[in-house]
């Protein structure tokens, strides 16, 4: 179901947040930020365990006519009918990968590594194949040295909770008399109208948003807004109940509005290298800390939403992340503060 943040309506467009650990079976080099290779190798692997072995490398030239759940995930067909649409190059995929941010590459044999997968809409129903993959991403290894391992449990967090179900333990899909604990607009709105319009922005994992042509280095809201609300708009056409019809320059006007308190914010240089282009590719952003005042209803929400489906480019190998937090208002501190200052003079004129 939709909700209603003031007049903001969010779509329809619920999320399953999901935590995997994985079993090293070897010592292990991995890189110290490991969002590029789980997407990578969950890509393949995607592919080996939904599609038969002579379209592995060339779903492109499959002539069945129905979309197979790694054509839909990877490769999700775009109608030309999508015209509020139509600049858009490369449709986003239903999930998140959530690497670990500890920055650790050395793994002993035995050692658990653990991070978040965050399945948006019609992707939750290709849960299974999720869970084939990563085990099929198992026998293939991770890095350059194709470290094997195994898939140990996957637990479906509760909304907002470190919790949840789960999902699957050492090599069995359990099952729940509960439904899965996904997060819808209901949960969302209360959780943004729980806030303060005074948030702490948290941007955990690189930002890579582009204005006029340029991946941007600075924090620009506006343009963080522009490009939330542009990409949950894409989750919700292809992957939701359908085009959410917002607003979106009265959502851009309202930021311009928000006053920047404080900001802390530096780039973080990163690369990846691209297997299927044989190169290598920069995938640096902005990380760090903003304090926002003013931030309405309709915001929040927007950023709420935005740090589950995170927001930016190379979402889906974790970049993008953001945390929202209510941050305690300064004025009433400091109101407080001129009180008792005031108290104790009028003590001492006593």
């Amino acid at each position: 179901m939709s909700a209603l943040v003031d007049t903001l309506v969010l779509p329809d467009l619920p999320v399953l947040r999901l935590r995997l650990t994985l079993r090293l079976l070897t010592d292990a080099r991995l890189p110290a930020y490991k969002g590029a290779m789980l997407r990578g190798g969950f890509g393949y692997a995607f592919q080996r365990a939904s599609c038969l072995q002579e379209c592995w490398g060339r779903s492109h030239e499959c002539e069945v006519t129905l979309i197979c759940p790694y054509r839909w995930v990877f490769e999700t067909p775009h109608p030309a009918d999508i015209a509020h649409l139509h600049d858009l190059r490369d449709v986003p995929r239903p999930f998140v990968i959530e690497p670990p941010d500890d920055g650790r590459t050395q793994y002993a044999a035995g050692e658990a590594l653990e991070f978040g997968l965050t399945l948006i809409g019609r992707g939750m129903e290709h849960l299974p194949y999720f869970l084939f993959s990563f085990e099929q991403l198992g026998r293939m290894g991770l890095g350059r040295d194709h470290a094997p391992f195994r898939l140990e449990r996957v637990e479906a967090l509760r909304p907002w909770q470190p919790t949840g179900v789960v999902v699957y333990q050492d090599g069995q899909v359990l099952k729940s008399s509960e439904p899965l604990p996904s997060i819808d607009a209901a949960a969302i709105a209360a959780c943004a109208q729980a806030l303060p319009d005074r948030v702490h922005l948290r941007l955990q994992t690189p930002l890579r948003i582009r204005e006029r042509g340029d991946i941007l280095r600075t924090f620009d809201l506006p343009a963080l807004i522009r490009a939330a609300s542009w990409r949950i708009d894409a989750l919700s056409t292809f992957h939701g109940s359908g085009r959410w019809q917002v607003d979106h320059l009265r959502l851009i006007d309202a930021a311009q509005a928000v006053t920047v308190e404080q900001a802390q914010i530096r780039w973080l240089d990163l690369q990846r290298t691209s297997t299927r282009q044989r190169q290598t590719m920069p995938q640096g952003g902005i990380v760090g800390m903003v304090t926002l005042r003013g931030v309405g209803a309709e915001l929040r929400a927007l950023l709420t939403l935005g740090s589950l489906v995170h927001v930016g480019k190379a979402s889906t190998f974790g970049h993008g992340g953001l945390k929202v937090e209510g941050a305690p208002r300064l004025e009433r501190r400091e109101t407080q503060t001129h009180l008792e200052r005031r108290v104790r003079d009028e003590k001492g004129n006593l």
